[in-house]
C-alpha cells in the first residue's frame, strides 16, 4: 500500500517559564492511502499536538514529516496554509460553522476560498450533499439542525475539496451514543469509498471503528502490542 503520511522522528516541546516540556518524543507514524486509523490517548497524552503537526496547524521541533509526498517540515507558512486548505478535510468536535450562514454556504466555503465561483462551487457540493442526507437542509443555519445534522454538514464541508486525507478531533464528542454512531458509521462508508481518515479519540469504542489503532502515551507512539510503530 502506498504510504499517505510519514513521520520519522518526530518531537515537539513547549516553553513552560524556564524549563522545556517535551509534548512528542520521537514519534514515527506511517499511514496508507484509504486508510481508516485511529490515535487513541488520554488528556495530556500527545495527542492534540500530534494532531496539530499532522494537520499542518503547528510545527515539529525535529523529524520530517511527508504528506502525500510533500515534505511538509520543509514548507513555508505560506505553503502550509496552502496544504491546510487543499488536502486536508477537518472535522472537529464543536463543528466550527459559520451560524449567519446557510448550510449550503458553509459547505461551499473552501471551494470559495480557494477562488471558485459561488455558482460552480455550490454544483460541485451537490452530490456530497445528497450522501450526506442534507438536501432538504441546504436554506438552513446552523441553530435550525440537530447536533448530528451540524456534524454532517462539518463532514461535507471537509469532503467537498477532496482533501488527501480527513483528520477527524473527537468527531463523536458532542454527540449522544445513536447518534455517534451514525456518524462513525459515516466515516467506515468514507473510508470504503476510498478516503483516507485519521481520527483522534481517547473513547476506546470509537476508535474500535478505525481499521488500525495506535495509542499515544506520554508523547510516545505505540501500536495496539504495545510496539512502538516504525
Amino acid at each position: 500500500m502506498e504510504n499517505m503520511i510519514e513521520m520519522r522522528g518526530i518531537c515537539k516541546s513547549y516553553q513552560m517559564g524556564e524549563e522545556e516540556l517535551p509534548v512528542l518524543k520521537d514519534i514515527s507514524l506511517t499511514v496508507g492511502k484509504g486508510e481508516f486509523l485511529a490515535i487513541l490517548g488520554p488528556s495530556g497524552s500527545g495527542k492534540s499536538t500530534l494532531m496539530n503537526i499532522i494537520g499542518c496547524m503547528d510545527r515539529c521541533d525535529q523529524g520530517e514529516y511527508f504528506l502525500d509526498g510533500n515534505a511538509i517540515h520543509q514548507c513555508s507558512e505560506k505553503q502550509l496554509t496552502d496544504v491546510r486548505n487543499r488536502e486536508i478535510g477537518f472535522i472537529f468536535q464543536k463543528y466550527y460553522l459559520i451560524p449567519r450562514y446557510t448550510v449550503m454556504q458553509n459547505i461551499t466555503m473552501p471551494l470559495l476560498i480557494r477562488g471558485m465561483g459561488h455558482r460552480e462551487a455550490e454544483k460541485k457540493c451537490e452530490e456530497t450533499i445528497e450522501m450526506l442526507g442534507l438536501s432538504q437542509r441546504v436554506g438552513h443555519r446552523p441553530s435550525e439542525l440537530s447536533g448530528g445534522q451540524q456534524q454532517r454538514v462539518a463532514i461535507a464541508r471537509a469532503l467537498v475539496g477532496e482533501p488527501a486525507i480527513l483528520l477527524a478531533d473527537e468527531p463523536t464528542g458532542a454527540l449522544d451514543r445513536a447518534t455517534g454512531l451514525e456518524v462513525l458509521d459515516l466515516f467506515e462508508k468514507l473510508n470504503a469509498m476510498g478516503n483516507t481518515i485519521v481520527m483522534i479519540t481517547h473513547d476506546l469504542q470509537v476508535a474500535s471503528h478505525a481499521h488500525r489503532v495506535v495509542k499515544i502515551v506520554d508523547g510516545q507512539l505505540f501500536d495496539s502490542d504495545g510496539q512502538l510503530p516504525v
